[in-house]
């Protein structure tokens, strides 16, 4: 039997990100961090994917630095808490993340596909029959 999609963890609205919802980005986000080696030449860990799906979903400000005298302030990323994802906020970067972990070739990445943990596949896939009938 071909498993069916779920669509338990995609809840809509205004409200913060449930539970369920938190558990499976960080679950995503730690599956990403161990396939994929690097992001843009930098090599990310769980909490960087997650700041990066959190930077697209909520949007994001590049502000030049503090010039300490240590060379080039640089540029510095304005970027607000995961934490503060919506529902409908939380579902998207959650699908962001499947996306990139389903077919990483899209973001030009030349690793194989993203091996899911349970937490996900679980959330993802119905594989009891008498569930998927």
């Amino acid at each position: 039997m071909k498993p069916i999609e779920s669509s338990e963890w995609k809840e809509k609205g205004d409200a913060k990100m449930s539970r369920k919802q938190q558990n499976l980005l960080n679950a995503a986000c730690s599956d990403l961090a161990l396939g994929i080696r690097f992001w843009g030449g930098q090599r990310f860990n769980k909490d960087d994917f997650r700041h990066l799906l959190s930077a697209c979903v909520l949007g994001d400000r590049l502000v030049p630095g503090i010039n300490t005298g240590h060379g080039p302030p640089g540029m510095i990323r304005m970027a607000r808490s995961s934490l503060e994802l919506s529902k409908s906020e939380a579902t998207e970067a959650i699908q962001m993340a499947f996306d990139i972990g389903d077919y990483p070739q899209d973001q030009q990445l030349t690793c194989k596909p993203i091996r899911w943990c349970a937490v996900v596949c679980l959330a993802r896939w119905v594989v009891d029959e008498e569930l998927a009938a």
